[in-house]
């Protein structure tokens, strides 16, 4: 029939037509392989087509457009990106940004227009820093460099303004860093190596930094702690005698361009002056805390003049109270031992730091430390070093354990560098005294204890005037009664004779509650795997009733009159009942 026919050709057609549709499947596959091969030669074409004359820099335009899309296909854009900073590089070296005396009017539209694409990149890498994605950042970080590079290396007075000037690639590159508050990968980054490794990268960088934060009017909370930040990456200045000699810079500087660059000093200078510009502006309790952590490692070594400022600096910091007082005496305590500074009213404010609070701090081990510090000199007055003995053990007698076990060695350790100090421990008696004068006792009465007053004004502000080499220790001598035996042995020593040396103190610090318990389960369990524990002298016959011989043979026992206490007492809770 010819409907048959017909649907068994047609049958025959798409049979014949099927092996064709195999055929040409697998010829898309490498379709996707060459478009990528062809987008890379594209821009290698265009790359050099640029290099080859001017009626080819229309080139950058189209290159500009593929490292915008780096969202929809970031590996080409960083082909892109690649390539234009060869370009870049090139027509940088080539003078082709550069105006001369004798540039026509063409010409100098040109170079401006280049300037302008140049402008146009590095806003398109800036973009890049502090993405999410790492290597992206870490692509445009270096891309920026290598123009940076280019840059610096034009003969002296360019490479100047290439540094210095607010347009340039290296200052924007900076005021991104400062502002960029997710861009911390980017900063640490660019320290390590560029500005640990050069020491034209460190300099400007420095002076970067200052620039940014005095053109603003006001910065911002991020922006002062990403400068923090930053300059905390910086290592500490070189030793006196190390001479600059590490430039990123192709043009090196040399003794004729009269450059600060050769100068150990002015680097110096150079971190002074930014540090000081952080200091005047408006610090919030975190920043502060930041730059006094980092005070004597990164900032006090570069102040070799204006240490009146930084001391202005250090005492706004302890009046603002709390940690910050004694992270800045430190601080100051280290101007005083390595610069000199005249500073007399540090003692008296570490001894207003003594409160009752100090040693129920988080931070009491960092502030023994410290203290243990401050008072190590031999050369100090006993006066002075007595105040303070005096009050921390008043302060003891409310102290936790953890605490007491550190100021009895402490004091200990005192009496053995200021033997005028053992006068706290033992006074014999002598009329002329201020304490017996005042409380004349009778010679022939040797055995009647007087009670005097203590001379130790605890309220006093001021150690020297505190009476505390006229009083004793009376509070030391108290702690030897003290409920936890480990306190209470320790404290002992001091009405020993004093033959150690002196003792460790690191060995104190950092007890707690749960550290002290410890030692005593752990010491205890030792002996009770040996023999039980015992809860009473002796195994009771009764428990409510009196033992028998208490009561005399033959007496009449009245009612209630054969119980014990513990029987008293619980029948007189029953019958409240």
């Amino acid at each position: 029939m010819p409907g048959t026919v017909t649907s068994d050709v047609a049958r025959k057609r798409k049979r014949d037509d099927a092996p064709k549709m195999n055929v040409t499947k697998p010829r898309k596959a490498p379709k996707t392989t060459s478009t990528g091969e062809s987008t890379q030669a594209r821009i290698l074409q265009l790359e050099e087509q640029i290099l080859q004359g001017r009626e080819h820099y229309n080139n950058i335009v189209e290159l500009q457009s593929l490292v915008q899309k780096y969202e929809t296909n970031p590996r080409t854009a960083t082909l892109a990106a690649v390539g234009l900073c060869r370009v870049f590089c090139r027509l940088i070296a080539g003078e082709a940004l550069v105006k001369s005396s004798n540039t026509t009017d063409p010409e100098a539209q040109i170079v401006q227009w280049l300037k302008g694409r140049l402008k146009e990149y590095v806003e398109s890498l800036l973009g890049w820093i502090g993405s999410p994605d790492a290597a992206q950042e870490s692509t445009a970080l270096t891309l920026m460099m290598r123009v940076v590079k280019a840059e610096t290396s034009q003969g002296a007075k360019r490479s100047e303004q290439a540094w210095r000037t607010e347009m340039s690639t290296f200052y924007k590159l900076v005021k991104t860093l400062l502002e960029r508050t997710d861009a911390e990968g980017a900063r640490q980054e660019f320290v390590e190596k560029y500005a640990d490794e050069h020491d034209d990268v460190r300099f400007y960088t420095l002076v970067a930094i200052k620039q940014v934060l005095k053109t603003s009017s006001a910065p911002s909370e991020k922006v002062t702690g990403n400068a923090i930040d930053l300059l905390s990456h910086i290592e500490s200045p070189p030793d006196s005698d190390y001479q600059p000699q590490t430039w990123y810079s192709t043009d090196p500087p040399t003794a004729k361009t009269n450059t600060p660059l050769l100068s150990l000093p002015a680097h110096r200078k150079a971190a002074q002056e930014t540090w000081l510009t952080i200091f005047r502006l408006t610090l919030t309790k975190g920043h502060r805390k930041r730059l006094l952590t980092l005070a004597t490692t990164q900032i006090l070594p570069h102040f070799t003049t204006r240490l009146e400022l930084l001391a202005d600096f250090l005492t706004d910091s302890f009046n603002s109270g709390g940690s910050l007082s004694l992270l800045a005496l430190n601080s100051i305590f280290h101007l005083i031992t390595h610069q000199n500074l005249d500073y007399p009213e540090f003692y008296p404010k570490l001894y207003s730091l003594l409160d009752e609070d100090v040693l129920h701090s988080k931070h009491r081990s960092r502030f023994f430390r410290l203290l243990e510090t401050f008072l190590r000199s031999e050369h100090l007055p006993a006066a002075l070093v007595a105040s303070f003995v005096k009050r921390l053990a008043r302060l003891s007698l409310q102290a936790p354990p953890g605490a007491i076990v550190w100021i009895v060695p402490w004091v200990y350790n005192c009496v053995k560098a200021h033997p005028g100090l053992g006068f706290l421990l033992h006074r014999p008696y002598h009329p002329a005294h201020r304490i017996y004068s005042a409380h004349p006792k009778s010679s022939s009465d040797t055995t009647t204890t007087m009670a005097i007053e203590d001379p130790f004004n605890m309220l006093d502000p001021n150690p020297l005037t505190a009476g505390a080499i006229d009083s004793s220790l009376w509070e030391l001598e108290t702690l030897q009664s003290h409920y936890h035996p480990n306190v209470a042995t320790l404290a002992r020593i001091l009405g020993e004779q004093f033959t150690k040396r002196e003792y460790v103190l690191e060995d104190f610090l950092d007890h707690s509650y749960a550290s002290l318990v410890g030692q005593e389960l752990g010491r205890g369990s030792e002996s009770w795997g040996k023999r039980g524990v015992e809860v009473e002298w002796a195994i009771p016959g009764r428990i409510v009733t009196q033992e028998v011989g208490e009561m005399e043979q033959g007496e009449e026992v009245e009612e209630g009159q054969g119980l014990n206490g513990v029987g008293r007492l619980l029948r007189g809770a029953l019958g409240c009942m």
